[in-house]
């Protein structure tokens, strides 16, 4: 047996013609490590000591033919993964459908194309190494799944524990429906997350299935690496947003950010922010219309931008356009030298002036009880004014909208 090359995948051939042994092993032996058995004894010895990547398998042998090697390789736990190309001078439908129907991934008639077996065999490794990346990624989203969500259960659980601490202050019964609320919105984003974590496992399942009874096509393992990706991508969203949920408590109750600063463009960010917000907003028959232009650098903290947009578009759809069914929230942004106008335009109910007088006061918000916290605006000022270096003012009229200009520094001073 040749030494094994861990960059190399092992190819096993097992025939009773040693002729036959020969030839495949000059066709493969350049790129990959070749080992080879001259019965279904020895082929059954080798994969008891050595797991090979792909077993290129005889049909008709003395003794014990390749049937019953395949039945005794897919019967064990330990080898039955191992995809088998039975190689025969058979050529016939009822052997190919025989072959498929014992846990073969392929069926190659003699005398064989060297051409044709070459590239079925780099097919079925290909889709060994795709099937154990894949089935690696899904076994890292779970523990990435519960990891975060055992962080988020501290973090509620911290929150249920201030609340008891100041359960004899005059604010208790607004830390009562905060944490409510900060509750209520976890439940989305780790809804989410446990849904998109079960249909990756799910279709894990079934790409495992179809690679075992070899109905697995190249355009079937397309869709599945797409699907995969999407999924990977939105269980991300998902988990920055509760992340991002439990930043904004800590950002108003400790009056810091711990997000990293770097150089971003504005308008790409503020997009991927709104476009992260669109599972929730789609419910919804407003829509929110950016017109950023492209090639505004900002050297500055990104987080806090993007919990700044979040909290001013979800007042638009939760304040704004209350009774209505064609709200347009407008964000637009114009640089003016060392500084950003970043704004937001609502087509709205408006305000009074009590309640302009009131808007950035903690607790205070016409919807407790009903899906506000009363938290949203005093998050923007104290991201915008004390983590962010800037100002934000606000002008509003009865029945005419409300527009926030929010100016920052293009570079946040160190």
């Amino acid at each position: 047996m040749p030494p094994s090359d861990p960059h190399k995948p092992t190819l096993l051939l097992v025939d009773d013609q040693v002729l036959n042994i020969q030839l495949l092993h000059q066709l493969f032996k350049n790129d990959y490590t070749v080992c080879s058995a001259t019965s279904g004894e020895q082929a059954l010895a080798f994969c008891a000591r050595q797991l090979p990547d792909l077993i290129l398998l005889d049909v008709v042998m003395p003794v014990m033919d390749g049937h019953e090697v395949c039945t005794r390789l897919k019967s064990d736990p330990r080898t039955r993964d191992i995809p088998i190309i039975f190689v025969t001078a058979h050529n016939n439908p009822e052997e190919e459908t025989a072959a498929l129907g014992l846990g073969a991934v392929d069926f190659i008639s003699k005398p064989v194309n060297a051409s044709v077996v070459r590239a079925r065999v780099g097919a079925q490794l290909m889709l060994r190494q795709t099937l154990r990346e894949v089935q690696d990624l899904n076994l890292n989203l779970e523990a990435r799944v519960a990891q975060r969500t055992t962080e988020l259960q501290q973090a509620l659980e911290h929150l249920h524990q201030s609340r008891q601490d100041l359960a004899k202050s005059q604010a208790s019964a607004t830390l009562s429906t905060l944490i409510a609320g900060v509750s209520h919105e976890l439940g989305t984003p780790l809804g989410n997350s446990k849904m998109v974590a079960s249909t990756l496992a799910e279709q894990t399942r079934a790409m495992v299935r179809d690679v075992r009874t070899g109905q697995l096509k190249r355009s079937g393992l397309d869709q599945f690496l797409g699907e995969v990706g999407d999924g990977v991508a939105l269980l991300q969203r998902n988990l920055q947003r509760a992340v991002e949920l439990l930043g904004d408590f800590r950002q108003v109750a400790a009056d810091q950010a711990s997000e990293q600063r770097r150089v971003f463009d504005l308008a790409e960010v503020v997009a991927e922010i709104v476009h992260t917000l669109s599972p929730s907003l789609k419910r919804h028959p407003h829509r929110v219309v950016v017109d950023i232009p492209a090639g505004i650098l900002m050297d500055s903290l990104p987080g806090p931008l993007g919990q700044i947009v979040i909290n001013l578009v979800n007042n638009a759809y939760l304040h704004a356009f209350e009774g209505r069914s064609d709200g347009v929230l407008t964000i637009d942004a114009k640089q003016d030298g060392d500084q950003v106008l970043l704004r937001f335009a609502d087509n709205g109910v408006g305000m009074s002036a009590e309640l302009l007088e009131k808007l950035f006061v903690p607790f205070f918000s016409t919807k407790i009880g009903k899906g506000g916290t009363g938290l949203g605006m005093a998050i923007v000022q104290n991201l915008v004014a004390k983590t962010l270096g800037g100002r934000i003012t606000v002008a509003s009229t009865p029945e005419q909208g409300t527009r926030f200009d929010v100016v920052l520094p293009t570079t946040l001073p160190f």
